[in-house]
C-alpha cells in the first residue's frame, strides 16, 4: 500500500500546483481572474481592468484559504463558477476534498500502454469520457500498437501507407480493400515521377 502511494506521489508536480486557470470575468466585468491550487491552499487573483488612471498602478486583489475553507466559502465558490464554469468548480472542490485524478497525471505513453490492453468496445467507450482521454483512444501510436497486435506482420510497405492514412483507419479497413490500397501506394511509390499511378481493382 505504501508503495502504491508513492507511485501515485509521484505523479503530482513538485511545486504542489494541481489547478491553475485564468480568464476574463463574463460581460459586463472587464476584470482578469486567477485560480490556483496548491497542496497548501486555494488562491483567488483579480486584476481591475479600467480605463480609469486611478487604477492602473494597483496590485492585484488576492484572496487565500485552506483547502477546508474553500469548500463551506460560497462566496469564492459562485465566483469561480462564474468565471469558469461549474465543470471547473466541481473539479476544484474535488481537489480541495483530496480526491486528485492521478489517471489524467500519468505520462501519456504509459496511458497509451495500458488503453492498448482494452476491447475495442471499451476503447470507444472510454473516449467518450474526457477530451484526455477522447485524445489518448485517438492518437496514432495508441492504433499503431492495436494494429500491431491483431495482425500477424507489418511491413515496411504497410507502415508507409498507415503513414498517409493514418493507423486507426486502416486497422478498421477490410482485408480486400487494403490490398487494393497497397497495390496502389506501392505503384505510386515505384512511379518515376512520383506521381499517382491509377489501377483498377480487377
Amino acid at each position: 500500500m505504501s508503495y502504491m502511494f508513492v507511485i501515485m506521489a509521484s505523479l503530482l508536480p513538485t511545486d504542489g500546483l494541481l489547478l491553475d486557470v485564468s480568464a476574463q470575468a463574463p460581460s459586463p466585468s472587464k476584470d482578469f481572474n486567477q485560480f490556483m491550487i496548491n497542496n497548501k491552499e486555494v488562491v483567488w487573483r483579480t486584476w481591475k481592468i479600467t480605463l480609469r488612471n486611478d487604477y492602473r498602478r494597483l496590485a492585484p486583489g488576492e484572496m487565500k484559504e485552506s483547502h477546508e475553507d474553500f469548500t463551506f466559502d460560497d462566496r469564492m465558490q459562485f465566483d469561480v463558477g462564474r468565471v469558469f464554469g461549474e465543470t471547473t468548480l466541481e473539479y476544484a472542490k474535488e481537489l480541495c476534498k483530496g480526491n486528485i485524478d492521478y489517471l489524467v497525471r500519468m505520462p501519456r505513453p504509459l496511458l497509451i500502454y495500458m488503453v492498448s490492453y482494452l476491447e475495442l468496445e471499451d476503447i470507444a467507450a472510454l473516449s467518450q469520457t474526457c477530451k484526455l482521454m477522447y485524445e489518448i483512444c485517438n492518437t496514432e501510436a495508441l492504433w499503431e500498437q492495436i494494429y500491431e497486435t491483431h495482425c500477424d506482420t507489418v511491413t515496411d510497405e504497410m507502415r508507409s501507407l498507415a503513414h498517409e492514412m493514418g493507423w486507426k483507419r486502416m486497422f478498421f479497413t477490410n482485408k480486400l480493400q487494403l490490398q487494393v490500397k497497397l497495390r496502389r501506394h506501392q505503384k505510386k511509390q515505384e512511379s518515376p515521377d512520383g506521381g499517382t499511378t491509377f489501377l483498377t481493382d480487377s
